[in-house]
């Protein structure tokens, strides 16, 4: 049994992941870290989560249902594309281990926090549920070590789609289900 997570996400561009994958790697050797590198393919900004489902039969319709709804509050938003940007390095804490070290920021992430205002309109317009509570960030990895809040100024890209995700847990695949552009 597979467990699916759905998602709303910007993607960075090819050159701007491996751009931010240096970061990475020399973050792992700056803060003697022991983490595997990133995973360049993987590295996202996640706007909405829409769920986790398994791809049994009842849950399978439910996630196709909450994609179908999904997809249409999508494909009726028109927002033009943001500036994604980053001011800030720390580790999510709220758990011991495997915390995600991850890029955030503070005012140069408003127009990302923006874009996710105006699809979460769209989605509650479609039905959906959407979680009030937000953090911009980008996960570089996951480390044992806690990183302190520090300034951390790291230029990001300009997000020119809106990226659907499938997230496949435990398979470290993420797959993408469909993307519209932001003009």
């Amino acid at each position: 049994m597979t467990v699916h997570a759905l998602f709303f996400c910007l993607r960075p561009d090819a050159a701007t992941a491996q751009r931010l994958g240096a970061v990475s790697d020399e973050l792992v050797h700056r803060l003697g870290l022991r983490t595997k590198a990133s995973r360049v393919e993987r590295l996202h900004v996640t706007l909405h989560h829409l769920g986790w489902y398994d791809d049994q039969s009842e849950q399978a319709d439910v996630m196709a249902e909450v994609r179908q709804f999904a997809e249409t509050a999508a494909a009726a938003l028109r927002h033009a594309p943001v500036r994604v940007d980053f001011d800030q390095l720390l580790s999510f804490t709220r758990k011991r281990k495997n915390l995600p070290l991850v890029l955030s920021g503070g005012t140069c992430l408003d127009p990302v926090r923006a874009l996710r205002a105006a699809l979460g309109e769209r989605l509650q317009a479609s039905g959906l549920r959407v979680d009030p509570h937000f953090t911009p960030h980008l996960t570089l990895f996951y480390d044992d070590v806690a990183v302190e809040p520090q300034p951390f100024i790291v230029p990001g890209w300009t997000a020119t789609d809106l990226v659907l995700m499938d997230s496949l847990q435990g398979l470290s695949t993420h797959v993408e289900l469909a993307r519209w552009p932001l003009a």
